[in-house]
């Protein structure tokens, strides 16, 4: 008799184990793929960009992103970062992170030689999942850097995948 109440817990608890497990599981690979813009403030200008998202450990996701500071006030960029979201779920379909990460800007000066610069970012944002498949983005970053460190403001749609 004991033994088989033995066995039953150990049952139970490898299940939960498992279902613990796929739960943390389904929480990873999520692959995201998506445009952003909003304000650059190093130019005061516009910015247009394509990223991707790869959530590689539960509140771990990796975000290659490439993109374009559209010329103001004499000067335009490319801007090349990767970052690293942590995000936590507030409520159903809504996350925070914060992120850190790094950035390679490549500023084109209308007179005068383009300069490039490695820097960091500091920042965070908000994921609202519209449906399964498709997210929005709200995002505020700190790039810092000699020369032309400037914040970040912007908007995006993804979709999951």
């Amino acid at each position: 008799m004991k033994f088989k109440s033995v066995s039953k817990k150990l049952r139970l608890a490898a299940l939960l184990l498992i279902a613990g497990s796929a739960a943390a599981f389904a929480q990873t690979g999520e692959k995201t793929l998506g445009v952003a813009g909003g304000f650059a403030s190093h130019n005061n200008g516009g910015y247009m960009d394509l990223y991707f998202q790869y959530t590689v450990a539960p509140h771990v996701r990796i975000a290659p992103e490439i993109g374009y500071v559209f010329r103001n006030e004499g000067e335009s960029a490319f801007i090349f970062s990767t970052d690293v979201h942590f995000p936590f779920r507030l409520a159903k379909g809504f996350n925070i992170y914060p992120l850190v990460g790094f950035t390679l800007n490549s500023w084109n000066p209308e007179h005068h030689d383009n300069y490039t610069r490695v820097g960091a970012d500091f920042g965070g944002g908000f994921d609202f999942y519209l449906t399964r498949n498709l997210k929005l983005t709200l995002q505020g970053k700190y790039s810092l850097m000699d020369d032309c460190s400037g914040g970040f403001i912007g908007a995006g749609f993804g979709y999951i995948f």
